[in-house]
């Protein structure tokens, strides 16, 4: 008989067929052979059993706790965390503030092309102008990448010099120089940086 029956199923074969899990293919072959072997029908009632104790088990066990994202600490860690958080978020406000800028930033213009000046952004911004022409009606006007205007104003021919008495936002600025009869003589460019 048992030499029909072929080779005893293994263990995880026979777990598989009791819950349910074993392939098509296969299901066949184990059932024809529990059929005929004593031995195998055994350990399946077996496997069974205790397949059926353990799913009991774990229904009357009591949930497990939860798990806890933070270890247990100290109570007092977590208003230090919450001090230092406001101390750090305070000092970049402050250095980022209006208050916390120079007073006067200082760009020289020319109008030959080259590298475009920088300035920090400051209160303040003087600009003077190396190549302006000695008119003694100028205007000088001041506006942002988008063309807006910034700042606007007579400038002196003697001393080609404007304070912009206002802080500037950090980007690329345009410098425009007019005669009396209000045509473009000189565009300069400078940026503001942080």
């Amino acid at each position: 008989m048992s030499i029909l029956a072929g080779p005893h199923q293994s263990d995880d074969q026979l777990e598989l067929y009791a819950l349910g899990r074993l392939p098509e293919q296969s299901t066949a072959a184990v059932e024809e052979h529990l059929l005929i072997c004593v031995a195998c029908q055994e350990r399946l009632d077996e496997i069974e059993a205790f397949s059926l104790a353990m799913r009991e088990a774990i229904s009357t066990e009591p949930p497990a706790r939860s798990f806890r994202l933070w270890p247990a600490l100290p109570r007092w860690s977590f208003a230090a965390a919450a001090v230092f958080a406001s101390l750090a978020l305070a000092l970049i406000l402050y250095t980022h503030s209006p208050h916390n800028l120079g007073p006067i930033a200082s760009v020289h213009l020319t109008a030959i092309r080259g590298e475009t000046p920088s300035v920090r952004q400051s209160r303040e911004t003087d600009i003077s102008l190396t190549d302006a022409p000695h008119e003694t009606s100028l205007r000088l006007e001041v506006v942002d990448s988008a063309g807006g205007s910034m700042w606007s104003g007579p400038l002196n021919a003697t001393s080609p010099e404007a304070k912009i008495a206002r802080e500037l936002a950090p980007g690329t600025y345009f410098v425009r120089l007019y005669d009396g009869a209000g045509k473009l003589l000189h565009e300069y460019g400078f940026r503001v940086t942080l």
